[in-house]
This record gives structure tokens, sequence and C-alpha cells, in this order.
């Protein structure tokens, strides 16, 4: 209350002369709900060990430390499901109202990413206790928002997201749902609150707020769960793990609101084309979440990918993922790369193309860069539509890098066997150690011929090479 009174003066002395002692009132009211306390949504279920339950009440000590998806919210003392696993909710005895609830895919975000900015995710996330894996978390800030099953995943998310804006587009209002006291939008805390305000709004294309802004102070918001996390620097490539930010306990917070609360009415609803948050530089948010049947979002590829991850096996890497639901999708493009910039496609994978249930997917490269391999998963449309999955970085230590010559002696062709490399060339040398010749190695093969016609009889070095690694053989050419 200390922050609306603050507001009184400033508010009376420039509308004073302009208006009535009731008109006053009802502008002071009016000012009040902008800036009133959301409501806080006092419990909530996920998926974590299948049903994990708690609430403002009664705090589950069980503290989740990996992914766990939103399956259902208690908004004023009514549970609504978000249509996760409805199924979990019916087998453990939960009454709900069945509900449809996504994250909102982010369109934009105008602030820079400084040291104050952190990753978070389960302490377990990786694999690894109390640690970085070699499996660290990938630098994209959006996936982090929208993750996991419908998006809503609760245990990864953004600490202290730059100070500006970040923008949604929305379409497709439904006007029946205006002021029906079904929630609307869900918005998470995940770490620390501070005093300061976001202020989230509806726009138009213009840019101008539809309605009225809603101001978020998230220390008022009374927290309903504990989680362990690490924090990651968001602001390095490859993220690190911070001293001091590993293993570590943080509250959940979570609020939500009809579409009245934001003063949409018949009225105005369909000019509104963005969701927009003002960020104060200290919110920290696993996702902002929607009811579908209340409006639409444009940019949603119809394909829920909720796992996709990887690990290196005797010198390959082994790639999963898993969809819940698949509307219209075409295929699935794996993508490498070596410095997390460039990336090649190295294979398709055919989809479901429609499905309600869950499909596992799996693949394996056998011809990775020793080192540090990125993977990425493009997921395409029929109608030629696609987006991109998180990147997973894999570590790959080839314990032997070999390679052959055959036939050899020749006096005609040579082939050479050797690791699929990206960028690598087979050089011949004489004896003096002169190259003699230069054969550029296609991208992702395993053997390279040479001529060695032109040579004249005599001992050659053929020396396979891609930047990091060389393998030299002799040859004889008769």
């Amino acid at each position: 209350m200390k922050k609306f009174y603050s507001l009184i003066p400033t508010y009376f002395s420039t509308r004073k002369s302009q208006v009535s002692n009731k008109n006053f009132l009802l502008a002071l009211f009016c000012l009040a709900i902008t800036c009133a306390n959301a409501q806080s949504v006092s419990g909530i279920i996920t998926d974590y060990n299948n049903f994990w339950k708690t609430s403002a009440s009664s705090i589950n000590a069980m503290k989740p430390v990996s992914n766990h998806n939103l399956l259902a919210f208690t908004y004023n003392n009514i549970q609504y499901s978000t249509g996760v696993n409805d199924q979990v909710l019916t087998s453990n005895g939960e009454s709900f109202v069945a509900g449809d609830f996504w994250s909102l895919p982010v369109a934009g975000l105008t602030g820079n990413i400084t040291g104050n900015t952190k990753i978070g995710v389960g302490e377990m996330y990786d694999g690894v206790h109390s640690g970085a894996s070699n499996s660290v978390p990938y630098n994209n800030i959006a996936n982090y928002l929208t993750d996991g099953i419908k998006g809503l995943n609760i245990c990864t998310g953004v600490a202290n997201l730059p100070a500006g804006n970040m923008s949604f587009n929305v379409n497709t209002i439904n006007p029946q749902n205006i002021g029906d006291g079904v929630p609307d939008i869900v918005v998470t805390q995940i770490a620390d609150p501070s005093g300061s305000t976001d202020g989230y709004s509806f726009m138009d294309v213009s840019g101008n707020i539809v309605g009225h802004k809603k101001n978020i102070v998230f220390t008022t918001i009374t927290p309903i769960a504990n989680w362990t996390a690490d924090f990651y620097e968001a602001s390095t490539n490859p993220l690190t793990l911070i001293p001091g930010f590993t293993n570590t306990d943080r509250q959940i917070r979570m609020w939500a609101a009809d579409l009245s609360d934001f003063g949409i009415t018949a009225a105005n609803y369909s000019s509104i084309k963005k969701f927009t948050i003002n960020l104060s530089g200290n919110s920290d948010v696993a996702f902002v979440g929607y009811n579908n049947n209340s409006f639409s979002v444009v940019g949603v590829l119809p394909v829920t990918l909720s796992d996709f991850s990887g690990k290196s096996v005797n010198n390959k890497t082994q790639l999963n993922w898993r969809t819940e639901t698949e509307e219209n999708t075409s295929h699935f493009s794996i993508e490498r790369s070596t410095d997390n910039n460039s990336f090649i496609k190295i294979a398709d994978i055919k989809a479901s193309g429609n499905s309600n249930t869950t499909k596992q997917y799996a693949i394996s490269d056998n011809t990775p860069a020793n080192g540090l391999n990125y993977y990425r998963l493009k997921m395409s449309d029929k109608d030629g539509s696609f987006t991109y999955s998180k990147v997973i970085m894999i570590q790959v230590t080839a314990t032997t890098v070999t390679a052959s010559l055959y036939p050899n002696p020749s006096s005609d062709n040579v082939m050479m066997v050797h690791p699929a490399s990206a960028g690598a060339s087979v050089k011949i040398y004489n004896a003096t150690g002169i190259a003699v010749s230069n054969t550029t190695v296609s991208a992702n093969t395993q053997q390279t011929k040479i001529n060695v016609q032109p040579l004249v009889k005599g001992m050659y070095y053929a020396v396979w090479q891609n930047g990091t690694e060389k393998i030299s053989l002799q040859l004889l050419k008769k």
C-alpha cells in the first residue's frame, strides 16, 4: 500500500482542477486497480516424480531438482488443469476444471544481457550433483521460457531478465471469455523477487496499450514451493556455472489474471496484437502461460517437443527426442556445429505427422568431431514453416584416431580411409617434406580417393588433417 499512496499527491495535483471530488475518487479507484496486487496462485501440481503437489498453506518438503511440467494450478480456490496430463490428476483423486494452457513464445526482447542475467535450471538438470557436466545448458534465452510439455517446464528459467520489454504475438481473442473469472494469463517467478515493479499489458499494432497496464511487485505474491537450482552465467557461450550459485534453494511464485483485469472489453479486444512485459531487470521467469481457449498465438508450430537430449557413446553421439503432440509435422532435420554458430545438416528423420500420443525418436551421429559438438533440431511443418529446438552440447573425446591406405603400394589411385570431419584435407608430401598434392575432403565423408599416377616412384607421406588433428601414413608409389 505504501507504493499506492505515494502516487496520490502527484495524481491529485495534476487533476484536482479538472475533475470533481466524485470523479476524482472514481479516477483514484481506477488507478488503484492498475497498481493492485495480483491474484496469487495458491497451489500447483506438476509431474515431478509423476505427481508433486504443493501450496502456499502446505509447501511440499520435497524440492524438485530436474524438469517438471505444470499439470494444474489453483486460482480463486478453483483448481484448473493445464491439459498436460489430466489422467495423472484423475488417477490421484484430484478434482479440477479441465483447461488448455501453453507458454507464450517470445517474439522480442529489447534488453541487453549482462553478467546479472542467469540461466536457472534444476540442480540435477545436467545429471551432475553440485557441479556442471560436459553437457552444460544451451545459450538461448527464449527457449528456457518455452521448453517442456506445452512449454510449461517450471525447472528451467531466466533470472534477472534484462531491463527492457519482452513481447509475445497474440491474436483472435475470444470475447466470450472476457470477465468469466477463468484465468487467461499465468506468470511465474522462480528465484529471488525484488521490490521493483513489472508492467504487463496488451498492445495494438502501433504499440499502444489496449485497456490498461497491470503492475506487479512479486514480493507481494505468496510463495507456493521451493526448488533447488544451479544458475549459469547467461552472458557467456558456452554457459558457465557461477561459484556460489550451485545447488541453491529458491522459491516459486505464480499469479494469474482474467483478460478483464487488464481492462480488456468487448469494445477493445479486437485491436490486440501483442502481450508485453516492461521488465525491471529483476524478473525471474520460468514461463508466461496463456489460456488457449481465450486467445490464439501467432507463430506456434504444431509440434510439442518435450525432450531433446544426447550423450557420447564409444566416440559416437546418441541423440534422442520426444514429442507429445504433432499436427501436420513433416520431418526433423538434425544439425551439428563445432562452434555453436555454423550448423550443417547431418540427417533427416520423417515425423509421425499427426499424433496426440508420445512419440520417441533417436539417431546416432557416427562421425562427431573430437571435442565439443553442438546439436539442434529443425522441426518442419508440411506447409514449409519450421522452428528450432534448444541447442545441446556434447563432449566427445576420441580414444584413438585412425586411418588407412589401400592399395599400398599403388601406381594409379589410392583410397584413404579417415575420420569424418568438416574442413579436412589430404596432402601428399615427398621424402624431403615438400607437398606435391592437396585434396580437399568432402564434409562428413570417411574415405577420399587420391590420384598418385603423376608422382615419380618412391616413398611419400599421406597426411590427413582437419585443423585440430593430424594423421600421417607412409605411401609407396610403384
